[in-house]
């Protein structure tokens, strides 16, 4: 998911960071920030980091970009301000994040500032009405001050709440302030909120490691519009206890495209290779905190697919090749679906997953657990290039589906079906097919709304063309119409005429 790293520019920041370090807090916290996205773009090179800049006004010093090297580039061109205004940066993320991504995308924002709100201003933060957030987001303050100094992180906490994002967390230097103090507090943010997935897809003896982007997280929100799983199902323990993302995900099989063409879906995450283990992730983390300036080349996915053979490969070009998709199981009541995605932009595809909602079924599949082989369904046995059984006819009648018996009647309608009843009179025997037809359903419109006046008319009109009629046989068709319209009040019978009638 992308995200926006929000930077104190105010004056305060130029404070040193105490009488022993004359190194500004300004500088202390691009130190970290470059810290911070040397592990974002190794972890997550696919996804789109944005960088603002506030004071009493927020500036979009970067907008979303894979290009790491340009994120930290422009962190020392940040030009100090005047005040800090929260609420100016809390306004100008939300304006970025609807202007590239709309209301449905989560977001997560990283703010790094001093907690202090500038000379006579403590109070006028929060005097306004704080700004409304449309789209989950998860926030996280590092502030770089010592915990003696952070008298304010009360009242930030309480702006996160009335904004909308609960479950922020602030994160402190312990200790004095130091760039090593500051990277150890950023290294804890990324070990608790920014750690990405490493699992297994097997299919089979074939498997490959993968990796989830963007990572699956529950993001803690009260919008409606969240992935939360805690807002959706209050009581996560008792009705869903297996909801962590496992570390193995297995293939059940294999369907058509067609049968599963718009599923209901929890989130949605692109599957690459991944060689990052907890133990590879530690060592990356450590080696992070002691090189200095360490520059950052995301990989290409041309490249990881050119190295060793990967069945996460293999898979993507047989359901590309044959318009299939993958059934994953993820718990015992828990499934997803691997298919080939196009990207709009470009015609390159992309393994996709996509997680349904857990105990959750497709309604024309039925439970996933009951489905099988398609060998062992008998029309395979008779017939092994039918077509696929689903999706499967309900039984019964759906409320919502269109019955056969459904009637509209306005004045151009009927005026139409008149015309047509005439037309088709005067061209008897021929049009016998037609005229039953026609008559039938305008005689249901009839008796249906209560408008027997409408039979009469259309009695005067067919025996009008009888009397005109040159066939005997067309005579005897409009003669029998005439009995049964004139006689038969049973909304459920039809006029049907047969040879012995004639």
């Amino acid at each position: 998911m992308p995200t926006v790293v929000i930077l104190d520019k105010s004056l305060s920041m130029r404070r040193p960071a105490s009488k022993d370090n004359l190194h500004s807090r300004h500088s202390l916290a691009c130190k970290g920030l470059e810290w911070f996205l040397n592990y974002i773009g190794m972890c997550f090179p696919l996804e789109y980091t944005s960088l603002l800049a506030f004071s009493s006004v927020c500036d979009v010093v970067v907008p979303f970009t894979r290009d790491y090297e340009l994120l930290k580039s422009k962190l020392d061109e940040v030009a100090v301000q005047d005040r800090t205004d929260l609420h100016a940066a809390l306004v100008a993320m939300v304006e970025t994040m609807l202007a590239e991504w709309g209301s449905f995308a989560p977001c997560q924002a990283v703010l790094v500032t001093d907690g202090s709100p500038g000379v006579k201003h403590q109070d006028a933060v929060y005097k306004r009405q704080p700004p409304n957030i449309p789209f989950p987001c998860q926030l996280y303050v590092v502030c770089i001050a010592t915990s003696d100094e952070l008298h304010w992180a009360s009242r930030q906490n309480q702006l996160c709440e009335l904004t909308g994002i609960t479950g922020s967390e602030i994160f402190v230097p312990s200790g004095p302030l130091s760039e090593t103090t500051v990277r150890e507090t950023f290294k804890r943010l990324v070990e608790a909120h920014f750690r990405p997935y490493s699992g297994v897809l097997k299919c089979g003896h074939l498997s490959s490691n993968i990796g989830l982007s963007p990572p699956p997280s529950v993001l803690r929100s009260k919008l409606p519009v969240s992935i939360s799983l805690e807002s959706r199902y209050p009581s996560l323990d008792e009705s869903y206890p297996n909801l962590q993302y496992p570390k193995e995900m297995v293939i059940c099989g294999f369907l058509d495209i067609v049968s599963l063409p718009v599923p209901p879906i929890l989130t949605r995450h692109f599957v690459t290779d991944s060689e990052v283990d907890s133990k590879t992730l530690d060592n990356l983390l450590q080696a992070l905190g002691k090189v200095e300036g360490l520059s950052v080349v995301p990989p290409k996915q041309d490249d990881l697919e050119s190295g060793k053979p990967s069945f996460r490969v293999l898979l993507h070009g047989s359901l590309k090749c044959d318009s299939k998709v993958a059934l994953v199981q993820l718990s015992d009541s828990w499934f997803g679906l691997l298919f080939s995605a196009v990207s709009s932009s470009s015609k390159k595809s992309n393994l996709v997953l996509s997680v349904f909602y857990p105990n959750a079924d497709v309604p024309w599949l039925g439970p996933f657990l009951y489905l099988g082989p398609k060998i062992n369904t008998q029309k395979m046995n008779e017939d092994e290039d039918s077509d696929t059984p689903f999706p499967v006819v309900p039984a019964h009648s759906l409320s919502y589906q269109i019955p056969g018996s459904l009637l509209w009647a306005s004045e151009s309608v009927l005026q139409s079906d008149m015309t047509k009843i005439i037309r088709y009179s005067r061209k008897l025997p021929e049009k016998e097919g037609a005229l039953v037809k026609e008559l039938n359903k305008l005689r249901l419109v009839a008796v249906t709304y209560s408008m027997p006046d409408l039979i009469d008319v259309l009695c005067a009109a067919l025996t009008k063309e009888e009397a005109s009629a040159t066939s005997p046989q067309a005579t005897a068709l409009l003669n029998q119409c005439i009995q049964f319209l004139s006689t038969n009040k049973n909304p459920l019978e039809r006029l049907v005429i047969t040879q012995k009638q004639l």
